[in-house]
């Protein structure tokens, strides 16, 4: 009568103390059978049923992190049910086999990431990653320093033929034909002069041979910093500020 009523009260004496052990249990057993009849998901809940009800179910732990390796593909869980029962059993005969389905899992989760098969170890995956990372970050700063030093080569040839340039003079003949005298015109004059009016700038120009956006600024506003401007003017006919063909019509803003 007293281990019948001991039943009835779960398996438990007072004080907690467990009497039924693990695999005597009616899930356990129950699971069990589920498992030999190849009823997989009804044994995984019976075995996590025992899970819930005892503080301590390494077996039922041992169990789970099977099937949720070998036929849920759920490498994530099963590692956690393997750690479960290691911590319960670490002296387990079937310790080191615990230990290789880990790792087991832990490859298996790593064949599972996007994109990435498995390549010998996790920390690999992630130095794979990082290395592409920077590989695209170093593209980029490529382009950008090319394109930079075609900007910086096209500002020194504007430099040099401005340097080239003869400074604008002015003549004057005195009243009785004799010599002319002869005077570099006021540097503000020649500012003013090569600065067209605005008003006068034409709306539209066609490309001719040896032109750049910088030239063509300069020629029509007296300054080559404005291509800017022009190339912004025209980004739906020019892929990029090197891109003018001669013939081509563009905008002048």
């Amino acid at each position: 009568m007293a281990s019948a009523f001991l039943a009835l009260l779960g398996g438990c004496a007072p004080g907690g103390v467990e009497v039924v052990s693990e695999i005597d249990e009616n899930q356990y057993q129950l699971a069990q059978d589920f498992k030999k009849e190849g009823r997989t998901e009804e044994a995984l809940s019976a075995f996590l049923r025992v899970i819930d009800a005892r503080r301590v179910a390494p077996e039922s732990h041992l169990e789970a992190g099977y099937i949720y390796l070998r036929t849920m593909k759920d490498p994530v869980r099963a590692i956690y049910h393997f750690d479960r029962y290691l911590q319960f059993k670490p002296q387990s005969p079937l310790a080191t086999q615990v230990r290789q389905l880990i790792e087991t899992a832990e490859k298996e989760f790593a064949r599972q990431l996007p994109a990435r098969p498995y390549q010998g170890d996790l920390e690999r995956i992630d130095l794979m990653e990082l290395v592409k990372s920077l590989k695209q970050e170093n593209d980029t700063l490529k382009r950008e320093l090319v394109a930079a030093q075609k900007r910086v080569d096209q500002l020194q040839n504007l430099v040099g033929q401005a340097r080239r340039m003869p400074a604008p003079q002015s003549s004057q003949t005195g009243a009785g034909g004799g010599s002319t005298i002869t005077r570099q015109a006021p540097a503000a004059t020649v500012t003013r002069s090569s600065s067209p009016d605005p008003a006068e700038v034409p709306r539209a120009y066609t490309v001719q041979s040896g032109d750049t956006l910088s030239t063509i600024s300069t020629r029509f506003y007296g300054t080559p910093s404005r291509w800017i401007d022009i190339y912004q003017a025209n980004r739906d006919r020019l892929s990029s500020e090197n891109a003018l063909r001669v013939g081509q019509e563009i905008r002048i803003p």
